[in-house]
């Protein structure tokens, strides 16, 4: 007998707690477990956070900022909500916990079950974490040749990550020991969003540049065909910068619907795309109202919607929608920038890594903690 999932309601979400940051923050990832949130920005630092005691402790393996984030694990892995109130915080620790870096190969023993974070950083470092211990620790780490690291993205059965960057060439790594599998040439421009399609085949690419949306056989190594993503265009003529970009991918669980995001021009709203995966053509296009933005993060919920977050000029929101209508189905203001974001994989929980501070530019950072509450 299988028991349906306690339906949410997006709408009322709401938050329960914030937790400072010394830095900005870029991307944020809640480990499988669901106890600790990684978050990392403007420094070298991996912060990690206890979801039960809001205890936050770094990490500094990193060689420059923290851009990108993301995680897996084995099937059937217990998950741990975060606590309805912080618990008692841990006794006093060192402000750094500093973790050996691994060498090229580390053999994984004991349980069968994996849970892993992966982090990369700005110039081109990649860290794996193992997850099911007391602490997080150094599985391996490598230089991924990227020139700038933009993106990275699990394999369904992870038996491989795939980083991509400003030298518009994907790449694909061992989990298991950070060994190089193999590359994937075809894009123009740097790669800015990677995302692997559920049927467990298919890799796809998103870049800044052309707005392409590539899809590859990876296991074969070859490109299959192109999504255009040209409403995601906006080259503002005579500064020789391109504010567009495919900036996230995602799918439906069925693998029936694609979704990127990013912005609808310069200094015009956020906005998301779809696509039908068997025809390849886009099918919807949802702009949002939070004026002069940029989506930079989506994720496609379970039960049917999905959730996107994004930065203004000195603000930041984030936005829930149904695929099939045009208008929002809610929205929340949040405290600042939100330049990454991460389901929780209780389904409940939202982590939202932000940047704030008096200058515009930014000189701290938060990771807020919202919940969806079950419908009434």
């Amino acid at each position: 007998m299988v028991v349906a999932e306690p339906k949410l309601d997006p709408a009322a979400t709401r938050r329960l707690r914030e937790f400072p940051h010394e830095t900005p923050l870029m991307s944020c990832v809640v480990d499988p477990t669901g106890r600790w949130c990684f978050a990392g920005g403007r420094s070298r630092r991996v912060y990690v956070t206890d979801l039960d005691s809001g205890v936050t402790r770094s990490l500094e393996d990193h060689e420059s900022w923290v851009v990108t984030a993301t995680r897996w694990s084995s099937p059937g892995l217990p998950v741990r909500s975060p606590a309805a109130e912080l618990a008692p915080p841990p006794p006093p620790q060192p402000r750094d916990v500093t973790q050996p870096v691994a060498g090229p190969s580390r053999p994984v023993t004991g349980s069968t079950q994996e849970s892993l974070v992966i982090t990369g950083d700005l110039v081109g470092r990649l860290i794996c974490w193992e997850t099911l211990g007391e602490w997080p620790s150094v599985r391996w780490s490598i230089e991924t040749g990227h020139g700038t690291l933009r993106t990275a993205a699990v394999s369904r059965d992870g038996k491989c990550v795939a980083t991509g960057g400003g030298d518009g060439v994907l790449r694909l790594w061992s989990t298991a020991d950070g060994t190089a599998i193999r590359e994937l040439t075809g894009h123009t421009c740097p790669v800015f969003s990677t995302a692997f399609h559920p049927d467990g085949t298919h890799l796809l690419s998103g870049d800044r540049g052309d707005q392409k949306i590539r899809q590859w056989d990876y296991a074969a190594g070859k490109s299959v065909r192109e999504f255009d993503a040209k409403d995601l265009s906006n080259y503002k003529g005579g500064t020789d910068i391109n504010y567009g970009g495919v900036r996230d991918l995602a799918f439906t669980p069925d693998g029936a619907m694609l979704f990127c995001c990013g912005r609808d021009s310069y200094a015009r709203p956020g906005l998301v795309l779809q696509f039908d995966w068997e025809t390849g053509q886009q099918v919807r296009k949802q702009v949002s109202t939070f004026t002069n933005s940029i989506f930079h993060h989506l994720v496609f919920h379970p039960q049917g919607f999905y959730v996107t977050s994004g930065v203004g000029a000195q603000t930041g929101e984030i936005w829930f929608w149904t695929p099939e209508k045009d208008e929002k189905l809610a929205s929340l203001k949040v405290s600042g920038p939100a330049y990454g974001m991460d389901l929780h994989p209780d389904g409940r929980h939202i982590l939202v890594a932000q940047m704030g501070g008096p200058r515009t530019y930014g000189d701290q950072g938060m990771v807020g903690l919202y919940e969806m509450p079950l419908a009434k």
